[in-house]
């Protein structure tokens, strides 16, 4: 494999040390050929070659590259650690490698056991992103290789691959929409809510229609169907056919995240300023419950002159999604957060334009405040940190550094403490947003009714 890395190499302009002989992790028996347990999403190219399998995204952006390199086995392949350390050793041979964080461990769908680390390959010119993964099922085993040219491009396809090693030998998915859950999902209403059924399915009701009281809230409980993709483009799928068709809107769903206490992955978005087809002015939103490779999509739709005042909607609805049990779903969590897809540096800016006043009215002074957070998190695992505001002509400046790491819901950084982790997105047009709880050390969790409500999160931006 070692020669099919360097012809990567070579074709997208990295100079690397003299080549070595080439040479397979295991050798293969000629006699014999092993399918590859990888299923390429819709519009990437796969191609043999030297005895390999690579695969290339359809649309990465000019001047910018991408692969991913599997080669496969028919020997024993021995224990899944001595694989990866064989891979390591592999890859080092056309630069230096440098594993940063810890290795991460799980089984796909189909079996496979897998184990990978994300880290850097300096060669003679420049470094690449490169993320290592040696897989065994029986005794079959082998080394997947991905290579990058920076964290950008390689957060760009992070849940593409991700999707890919979580089904890998599982069965093939069929193209098209998925298909609907022929059972229902399990939930308990909320005791102000009443159930009835529209278009056949379960419709949940909170309405108030008195002379100075108005307000109605309602969920739609939708067809459960299988994860056919990852959570955010599942999640935009179902947005694309249940919203857009029926409502105004204007924004770019993301979606925004929340571990449930039932451990089931919730993922949300809203729009607050939402049209209906009649023109009404509503809250539209959509949440996707997803548990072991299934969901179960419900809309939201909240109206009246009085319903923002009406907080205990906020709380029922909470308490809705938490008993939302899906029916033929595997035991294992849906994974939030890819800590490849989160490196970049990030950044958030904010002024606020006040004077103060004495009780007469007078003025007393200028209250204008500007604040900014820069935070930039390495594929090393290492990351800085700094925290700027400028007021009444004071300069505050706080940084700090250390490593980073994610651990399902929380962005741990060793020496500032930890941030709850709200939201990510990666979009072509508008690029990459991190969403995160303004505080450390503090749980924070965004409004399911209105999750982009000013006060409630830090929204930062890539570079």
């Amino acid at each position: 494999m070692e020669a099919l890395i360097l012809a990567v190499c070579a074709a997208i302009g990295v100079d690397l040390p003299p080549a070595v002989a080439p040479r397979l992790l295991v050798p293969i028996r000629a006699s014999m050929r092993i399918e590859i347990p990888l299923r390429a999403p819709a519009g990437w190219k796969v191609e043999e070659q030297d005895r390999a399998t690579i695969l290339t995204p359809g649309d990465v952006p000019d001047g910018r590259f991408y692969r991913v390199m599997v080669t496969l086995t028919t020997s024993t392949a021995g224990r899944l650690d001595g694989i990866l350390e064989d891979g390591k050793k592999m890859v080092a041979e056309i630069g230096a490698f440098q594993a940063k964080g810890s290795s991460v461990r799980s089984t796909s769908e189909g079996g496979w056991d897998h184990v990978g680390v994300l880290g850097t390959i300096q060669t003679a010119d420049r470094s690449l992103l490169a993320y290592l993964v040696a897989i065994q099922k029986g005794e079959e085993g082998g080394v997947i290789v991905v290579l990058s040219d920076g964290t950008e491009t390689m957060a760009r396809y992070a849940d593409a691959f991700a999707e890919m090693i979580r089904r890998m030998g599982g069965v093939k998915a069929a193209s098209g929409p998925a298909k609907p859950d022929a059972a229902p999902p399990g939930y308990r209403v909320p005791a102000a809510w009443a159930e009835t059924r529209l278009a056949g399915l379960p419709y949940l009701v909170k309405e108030k229609n008195e002379a100075w009281v108005k307000y109605r809230f309602s969920l739609l409980v939708l067809p459960g169907e299988a994860l056919a993709g990852s959570v955010r483009a599942q999640f935009d799928g179902l947005w694309r056919s249940y919203v857009t068709p029926n409502f105004v809107t204007r924004i770019a769903p993301i979606p925004l995240t929340r571990r449930l206490g039932s451990g089931y992955a919730c993922a949300f978005d809203a729009d607050s300023q939402a049209k209906d087809k009649g023109g009404g002015d509503v809250t539209v939103a959509l949440y996707m419950v997803a548990h072991g490779g299934r969901v179960v999509p419900v809309l939201g739709v909240y109206s009246g002159p009085d319903w923002t005042l009406e907080r205990a909607a906020e709380v029922e609805i909470g308490e809705f999604l938490e008993t939302v049990r899906i029916p033929g779903a595997a035991a294992e969590k849906v994974e939030l957060f890819s800590a490849a897809a989160l490196a970049g540096s990030w950044s958030e800016s904010s002024s606020e334009l006040a004077n103060y006043v004495t009780r007469g009215g007078a003025y007393a002074g200028d209250a204008t405040i500007s604040t900014g957070t820069y935070l930039d998190l390495r594929p090393d695992g290492s990351y800085t940190r700094t925290l700027v505001a400028l007021t009444g002509g004071r300069y505050v400046r706080e940084k700090d550094a250390g490593t980073w790491t994610v651990e399902d819901d929380e962005l741990v950084l060793s020496t500032a403490g930890r941030y709850s982790l709200l939201g990510y997105a990666a979009d072509a047009k508008v690029g990459r947003f991190l969403v995160l709880g303004t505080y450390t050390n503090q749980k924070a969790r965004l409004k399911l009714t209105n999750p982009r409500g000013i006060l409630q999160a830090l929204w930062m931006k890539a570079k």
